[in-house]
């Protein structure tokens, strides 16, 4: 019932929203009715769990959006039937300058607002390409991104995940880009729910692919190289040696390094595990950094001990799965045959794991190996 009620409304809602004369010239939307303060009303009813106007919101946002993106269209054409407009080619710097010395005001606005978003290069500095790209614009992915995660919470995965495909097709024109990994987080997630694994792995590989560090080939075969050497010191050499700063990647890393376990994937699950460990331990020396005055990583075993002092470090690395990941590093290097790099970290984390179900299974997996 509550499903039916929420498709009523919204069709109930689009009668009423938008009624225009389709022959007439696209109209820009009126003050106060921008697709942003659609939007706003539809997060703020999501967040007191009323969906039905949330749903409602959401799809005027994006006849907002559209209907604007018509009226953007319409004036820059226009803009072509003047012939200074037309003698200035098609370079967008200097459309702009004929544009202002016309005082085309409103076009001015269209140019700059998407300039200032994409910068010139993005359209290759082209007017026609600029005019072409206000289709893109048309698509509005927070609102599309709002109403999977709507019909997500309402069961509708196979919906949801048509929403979320769209937001992130359209990604381009969030006004958060970071939000983009938002969006491929939600996409794995779901694709997992509904049984494909393939797409669990393509959603994520898209992210990991993002990290500059991990793409250096250079790098991770130097880091992969140290843990070949499966030495006494390896341990130590792997977390003193290497760092990388994480942007929005880890939990991505942490889950392809399960999901290779899972499917033995051994040379895989290492590759991944071992980035998600720099990258973790990155994290927490920076935040350590910052709170214990002259710190800096001396062994893997104090960092740990460290980070069992702070709460919220805690619960970042539960949160993450973070504690668990330096137990998954240990393990897939023993499934890849670095025993003594395995064992070392074993001990380690049966020592000083800030949490004590993961302290207590690496000293399980430590009694196990002995056997």
């Amino acid at each position: 019932m509550r499903k039916f009620a929420i498709k009523v409304f919204v069709v109930f809602s689009f009668i009423l929203f938008f009624c225009f004369d389709i022959f007439a010239a696209p109209r820009k939307p009126q003050k106060g009715q921008e697709d942003w303060r659609a939007l706003q009303k539809a997060k703020d009813s999501f967040e007191k769990n009323d969906f039905g106007t949330a749903v409602k919101f959401a799809e005027q946002a994006k006849v907002i959006r559209s209907q604007n993106a018509k009226w953007q269209t319409y004036i820059l054409d226009e803009t072509l039937k003047n012939s200074r407009v037309r003698r200035a080619g098609d370079s967008i710097e200097r459309v702009s300058q004929v544009l202002n010395e016309l005082k085309f005001t409103e076009a001015s606005k269209i140019v700059s607002m998407h300039i200032e978003k994409h910068g010139l290069d993005f359209f290759n500095g082209s007017y026609s390409d600029l005019i072409e790209f206000v289709s893109v614009y048309a698509h509005y992915p927070e609102a599309d991104f709002l109403l999977g995660k709507i019909y997500k919470l309402e069961g509708e995965y196979s919906v949801a995940l048509n929403y979320m495909k769209d937001a992130y097709e359209y990604s381009v024109n969030l006004d958060v880009s970071m939000e983009k990994y938002d969006l491929l987080y939600e996409l794995a997630e779901l694709s997992y729910d509904l049984g494909s694994k393939d797409d669990y792995e393509k959603y994520l590989l898209v992210i990991a692919s993002d990290d500059s560090v991990f793409t250096n080939l250079g790098y991770m075969d130097a880091l992969l190289h140290i843990i070949n050497t499966d030495s006494s010191d390896t341990l130590e050499k792997f977390f003193l040696l290497y760092r990388a700063e994480d942007t929005a990647g880890l939990k991505a890393f942490v889950k392809l390094g399960k999901l290779y376990m899972s499917e033995a994937e051994n040379d895989k699950a290492l590759k991944f595990n071992a980035f998600a460990g720099i990258l973790a331990v990155t994290k927490i020396e920076s935040v350590l950094m910052q709170r214990i005055n002259g710190f800096k990583y001396s062994n893997f075993k104090t960092l740990l001990a460290k980070s069992s002092s702070y709460s919220d470090i805690v619960e970042w690395g539960i949160k993450n799965g973070v504690w668990e990941l330096f137990c998954d590093l240990a393990e897939s290097a023993a499934n890849s045959g670095k025993i003594v790099f395995s064992r070392s970290l074993f001990v380690s984390l049966s020592e000083s794991s800030p949490v004590e179900y993961w302290k207590s299974y690496a000293s399980e997996k430590i009694v196990k190996s002995e056997n």
